[in-house]
């Protein structure tokens, strides 16, 4: 199992896991690469008997993806590899790394008792479709599969990403 303080790639220092399900998790890191040190988001994919190879195949597909994208509502892509048996605790993991985007879900903030207006769920709907319209735009278009509170940010300038 990672643990918090691990340095990954010799630059990624995990701080705290921020989920984790079936073979994965999202760790907040500190890239102590570059000064001054930077927050990222770490995603990482356990290589295991029971993943799931399309699984592996979406992983791999978003950080190609992300690689490509550059929209200011879009985390940046920053880094994409693979650790070894060794230095993933027994299994093989894959990571993508991405800037933090600082703020809340909408998941969190509904958890917290937050409750929006009609003019606040208008600019989130707003903020939303420029960010589906950019991604539509592409070549070939992206499809974002997978919208829903938790993976919307409300960031702290108040811009939706």
């Amino acid at each position: 199992m990672l643990q918090a303080s691990q340095v990954l790639q010799g630059r990624y220092q995990l701080q705290q896991r921020l989920g984790q399900n079936a073979g994965r998790q999202t760790w907040l890191a500190v890239d102590v690469a570059v000064s001054p040190r930077e927050l990222a988001i770490v995603k990482l994919l356990a290589f295991n008997p029971q993943m799931q190879w399309d699984d592996f195949k979406l992983f791999e597909r978003e950080a190609q993806v992300l690689k490509q994208l550059n929209h200011r509502c879009i985390p940046r892509y920053r880094d994409y590899f693979s650790l070894d048996k060794q230095a993933g605790s027994g299994l093989c993991w894959f990571a993508l790394v991405q800037d933090l985007i600082p703020g809340k879900s909408l998941q969190q903030l509904l958890d917290e008792g937050k409750r929006f207006g009609e003019m606040q769920v208008r600019s989130i709907a707003t903020g939303l479709l420029e960010i589906l319209t950019y991604l539509h735009e592409q070549n070939p278009p992206v499809l974002h599969r997978d919208i829903k509170p938790s993976n919307i940010i409300l960031g702290e300038d108040e811009q939706v990403c």
